[in-house]
């Protein structure tokens, strides 16, 4: 696939205030295209809050697509799912499989893998979200976890099985977006789309898809080239006391 360089040098220091996964793609000349950086339950999403939105919003509505753009190597899409089966228990199969996509097939590659990168602080916030259950969902190796250096920890088979992982880029696949009871995960790289206009259509191309019952989420990193201006502009509505999440006003 080809990436379109970033030339604003702004985008090409600015550091994310999170990152368990980092991982930088650069091209021939050393300019950076894109980053994969990312790590479990990111704050700049309140999740004990977004859950019982969840709970509020999709309460009777028997199946509900939860779908992950940019999902790196799976850390955001299996928070999701643990928050899902935290609030939701039994319930909670009707959000599930979730729906992982990412336009690079090197981290797709370690989505699908046994194990996932983690540090202290994911050990940390997975526990906080889970009432102490890390052991639940995940197994750490003998050595236990870094407070600087990130280890592999191995996934619990069934986690593993409420996510399906494949390679899309979602300006090309907004196409097999349900239409209907659908949350949209677009989170942290909308700076990496090179201009405003490409930024413009596909926000555009994501307000006419989602129509019911459908809610986007984003993220601080995407704040600051205004996709919540465009959203807004387009269709959406901020959601009281959630950050970063929208809702699809219907006509």
């Amino acid at each position: 696939m080809q990436i379109t360089p970033i030339t604003n040098p702004y985008y090409n220091t600015y550091r994310p205030a999170f990152g368990t996964n980092t991982r930088c793609v650069k091209n021939k000349t050393g300019q950076i295209l894109y980053r994969n950086t990312t790590n479990f339950f990111r704050k700049d999403l309140k999740w004990d809050m977004f859950g019982k939105f969840l709970k509020a919003k999709y309460k009777n509505t028997a199946y509900v697509n939860v779908i992950n753009y940019a999902c790196s190597d799976g850390s955001e899409p299996l928070s999701v799912a643990i928050l899902l089966n935290e609030i939701f228990g039994k319930e909670a199969k009707k959000f599930f499989p979730l729906i992982a996509k990412d336009f690079d097939r090197s981290v797709i590659c370690m989505a699908k893998g046994d194990y996932v990168n983690m540090d202290y602080y994911d050990y940390e916030a997975i526990n906080r979200f889970t009432n102490g259950k890390f052991n639940k969902y995940f197994k750490y190796t003998t050595g236990g976890i870094g407070f600087k250096n990130h280890y592999p920890v191995r996934v619990n088979p069934y986690l593993k099985k409420l996510i399906n992982f494949s390679v899309a880029d979602i300006r090309t696949d907004t196409q097999n977006i349900p239409s209907r009871n659908t949350v949209l995960f677009c989170r942290n790289f909308w700076p990496y789309i090179k201009t405003k206009e490409e930024r413009a259509q596909l926000v555009r191309n994501l307000a006419l898809r989602l129509q019911v019952n459908c809610t986007l989420i984003t993220g601080n990193y995407d704040n600051i080239v205004d996709i919540s201006k465009m959203l807004i502009e387009n269709g959406f509505k901020h959601v009281k006391d959630l950050p970063n999440v929208y809702e699809k006003v219907n006509k």
